[in-house]
């Protein structure tokens, strides 16, 4: 069963004597957020939840999930509302909105100085933070006088010769085939949405397939590869990345064509306390202070402005939405792949296959 409940929230404990009759009704209240575990939840807990119920006397339970679209679906479908906030990232969003899953979000309660960008600010999620795969290069295997800047130097096997890893999906990669083929981040979808922009996306994987010697599936493979010198080049999220550059090995991360990936979170149709899960929302993933803390603990940032006014300019180049990261990179589209994903799947599981 993946509804196995963990209570991270000291919530009830915290809540002191001295409240109000206001007090009083929030302590009757409890938001539960559905989450991955690890890390995360632990950053949650101690940087939005346990200071966001002694504040306010509302607790804040974490429920532990590895599927949230399935058990959203689970929960719509028998009546059963477990859960207050569950994550909708990719697929997610666009799949749980259009079956009516999810309740519209009160902007003027979670962004009233309307500080998000689009991006974060869908009608039925917010943008709590953002990661991006990146490339990672191991500097000691580059040629030398060579300095690799992007997509078109990870097809270039004649220019940086070397073994490559690419994740086992054709999501992304066909954004990373065109851009090496000369299309702009910005216009990728735009070529994607044609058959013809799927074949010529096909075509260019065509040339890199032979230096491909891993198509990983768990995020900690390409780190993995490289930290051993397996590969010399990886697709692998910024985050892990940078823990190698911690650990002192000579990894380059390349910001340049990499996609931009929005953890988003949204409030279940039916919740039994969507009000205070705004409530919520705004405290943990729209006030820069706790962004900046967030920040610090995870390399993973979120998208208020005000973010950065807090945060130095060196802690602020490691993060997915810096300014200079952000123009370089594109946004994955999970309505394009909610739409395609079966169909280009079959063909991607084919031509692996070949």
């Amino acid at each position: 069963m993946n509804k196995l409940l963990w209570s991270l929230s000291l919530g009830a404990a915290l809540v002191g004597a001295a409240g109000g009759a206001a007090m009083a009704q929030s302590r009757d209240k409890t938001v539960v957020i559905a989450n991955y575990g690890g890390a995360w939840a632990e950053t949650l807990n101690r940087i939005c939840i346990q200071p966001f119920t002694k504040e306010t006397g509302i607790t804040v339970t974490q429920a532990a999930t590895e599927d949230s679209l399935a058990q959203i679906r689970a929960q719509q479908t028998t009546r059963n509302i477990l859960w207050d906030i569950a994550p909708t990232e990719r697929s997610g969003l666009p799949v749980s909105q259009k079956n009516g899953w999810l309740e519209p979000i009160d902007w003027s309660v979670v962004d009233p100085e309307n500080k998000l960008p689009p991006i974060a600010r869908k009608t039925h999620a917010i943008g709590s933070v953002a990661y991006s795969t990146t490339i990672g290069v191991r500097t000691d295997k580059l040629p030398e006088g060579k300095t690799f800047t992007g997509w078109k130097d990870f097809w270039d096997v004649k220019q940086f010769p070397g073994p490559r890893t690419l994740r086992n999906s054709p999501a992304e990669n066909l954004e990373f085939a065109l851009i090496a083929d000369g299309v702009k981040p910005s216009e990728v979808y735009d070529v994607l949405r044609s058959p013809e922009g799927v074949d010529r996306a096909f075509k260019k994987l065509d040339e890199i397939k032979p230096a491909i010697t891993v198509w990983w599936t768990s995020g900690q493979q390409p780190v993995q590869l490289l930290a051993s010198g397996e590969v010399f080049y990886a697709t692998a999220f910024n985050g892990r990345i940078q823990q190698l550059q911690k650990d002192k090995l000579p990894v380059a991360l390349i910001w340049n064509g990499g996609s931009l990936d929005v953890s988003y979170y949204s409030i279940v149709k039916g919740a039994n306390n969507a009000a205070a899960a705004m409530q919520f929302m705004k405290y943990c993933w729209n006030e820069p202070q706790r962004l900046a803390e967030i920040a610090r603990a995870m390399p993973y940032s979120s998208f208020n402005p005000d973010l950065y006014k807090i945060l130095s300019a060196e802690e602020a180049r490691q993060l997915p939405t810096s300014p200079e990261n952000m123009d370089v990179q594109f946004a994955l589209n999970a309505e394009f792949w909610a739409e395609n994903l079966p169909r280009i799947q079959k063909r991607w599981e084919t031509w692996r296959l070949q």
